[in-house]
C-alpha cells in the first residue's frame, strides 16, 4: 500500500503498511486465536450433560468440533507464512465459518439467543483488532453474511417476527457502529504509519542530499556485509573536487545545489540494491553488492563522466564540477567492512594526488 502523503526513497528499507501492522497485530491476535480454540471446546462436557438425555449430543458435538476446526484454521492462518499474502482474507473467512457453526449449533438445539448474541460479540472483538488491516469491502461482506445467516437460521427454526425484529434491531446498529470504528481505526493507523515513516526518514536520511546519512549508511552496509560475509562486494568512495572553492566563490547556497545535483546523479546511476550515502561534507560512499571490480569501475566511470558533463545552474551562473573516486573489491585480505572503507579511502586519496577527476581502483 502506498499513500501519496508518504515520500518515496529507494534507499530506505522500511516496512510496508501491511508489514508494519502485521508485526504489531498478529502476535497478540495469535494469543486471542488460541483462546478461541479453547472456548470452542471447553463447553463440550456441559453440552453432554444438557443434550445427552435428549439424544442430541452427537449433533451438538459435530457443531462444536466444526467450530473448533475453523478456530484452529484461524490459528494456522495467523501462524503460517503460507497465508502471508492473503492472511486477512483467510482469517475472516475461517472466523466467519466458525461463527456460522457456533450460531447454528446454538439455535438448532435449544440454547438461549443470548448465547448466539454473545458468540457474535466475541467475533466482533477480533474484527476490531484486525481493523488496521481490514478493508471496508471485506468487513461489509463478512458482516452482511453473518447478519443474514443468523436471520436465516432464526427463520428456519421458526422464530417469531418479533424475535427476528429484536435481533435485527440489535445487530444492524451494532454492525454499523463497528464499521465506523473500523474506518476510524484504519485512518488513525495510516496516520500513525505515516508519522513513523517520516520519523524514520528524519533519522536515516541526510536532509540536504536525501541520501543515507553516515550512521544509517554504516549500519546498512555493515548488515549487508555480515549477511553475505562480504562476498561479492565492491566499494567506492567519492569526493567532489575543489568543493571548498565553490563555497568560497559562490556561497554555501550554491554549494548546497552542487551537493543536491551530485546526490541525484548518484541515485540515477546506481542500482536499486546499491547502498548510497553521504558520509560527510562533500564525501560519499557507495556499497555495490554482487559486483566485481571491473563492473564497479565501469559504474564509477559512468558516475564521474555524468557529473563532469552535467551543468549546474545557480542564479545566472553555470558551473561544472568534477569528482575523484576510489574503487576497491573485497578480497581475502580484507576481514572486516571498516578495512574495505579504509582501502577505498586510500584509492580516493590517490585519485586526488594524481590530478583529480579520475577513478583509481585496486
Amino acid at each position: 500500500m502506498h499513500n501519496p502523503l508518504i515520500p518515496i526513497n529507494r534507499l530506505i528499507r522500511f516496512d510496508s503498511y501491511e508489514e508494519y501492522f502485521s508485526q504489531r497485530i498478529y502476535k497478540n491476535f495469535l494469543l486471542f486465536s488460541y483462546i478461541g480454540v479453547v472456548l470452542s471446546l471447553i463447553y463440550i462436557p456441559f453440552d453432554y450433560q444438557i443434550h445427552a438425555p435428549k439424544g442430541e449430543f452427537f449433533y451438538v458435538l459435530c457443531g462444536r468440533l466444526t467450530t473448533a476446526f475453523f478456530a484452529v484454521m484461524v490459528v494456522v492462518a495467523v501462524a503460517l507464512s503460507y497465508f502471508k499474502n492473503h492472511r486477512v482474507i483467510a482469517i475472516t473467512t475461517f472466523g466467519t465459518m466458525g461463527f456460522s457453526a457456533t450460531v447454528a449449533t446454538y439455535l438448532l438445539y435449544g440454547n438461549s439467543y443470548f448465547f448466539a448474541a454473545l458468540a457474535w460479540m466475541f467475533y466482533l472483538v477480533p474484527t476490531i483488532m484486525l481493523s488496521p488491516l481490514l478493508s471496508k469491502k471485506i468487513y461489509l461482506i463478512m458482516e452482511a453474511y453473518q447478519i443474514a445467516f443468523v436471520a436465516f437460521m432464526m427463520t428456519w427454526i421458526g422464530s417469531t417476527a418479533e424475535e427476528l425484529f429484536i435481533y435485527l434491531f440489535f445487530a444492524l446498529p451494532l454492525a454499523g457502529y463497528v464499521f465506523i470504528l473500523v474506518i476510524l481505526n484504519h485512518r488513525m493507523s495510516m496516520e500513525a504509519y505515516i508519522n513513523a515513516y517520516q520519523n524514520y526518514l528524519l533519522m536515516s536520511l541526510d536532509s540536504l542530499s536525501n541520501l543515507l546519512n553516515r550512521r544509517t549508511w554504516y549500519e546498512e552496509s555493515h548488515r549487508h556485509w555480515e549477511n553475505g560475509n562480504g562476498k561479492g562486494i565492491s566499494f567506492m568512495m567519492l569526493d567532489i573536487d575543489h568543493f571548498k572553492r565553490v563555497n568560497d566563490t559562490y556561497g554555501h547556497e550554491c554549494g548546497d545545489r552542487v551537493i543536491e545535483t551530485v546526490a541525484r546523479i548518484l541515485l540515477e546511476q546506481t542500482r536499486d540494491y546499491d547502498i548510497v550515502g553521504r558520509l560527510g561534507g562533500e564525501e560519499f560512499g557507495i556499497v555495490l553488492p554482487q559486483t566485481d571490480i571491473n563492473e564497479a569501475k565501469a559504474i564509477a566511470e559512468r558516475i564521474r563522466y555524468t557529473i563532469e558533463s552535467t551543468p549546474i545552474t545557480y542564479h545566472d551562473q553555470i558551473l561544472h564540477v568534477t569528482v575523484s573516486i576510489g574503487v576497491i573489491e573485497n578480497s581475502e585480505n580484507i576481514d572486516k567492512f571498516a578495512t574495505l572503507v579504509n582501502q577505498g579511502d586510500k584509492y580516493l586519496y590517490a585519485a586526488k594526488e594524481q590530478g583529480r577527476n579520475r577513478v583509481i581502483s585496486g
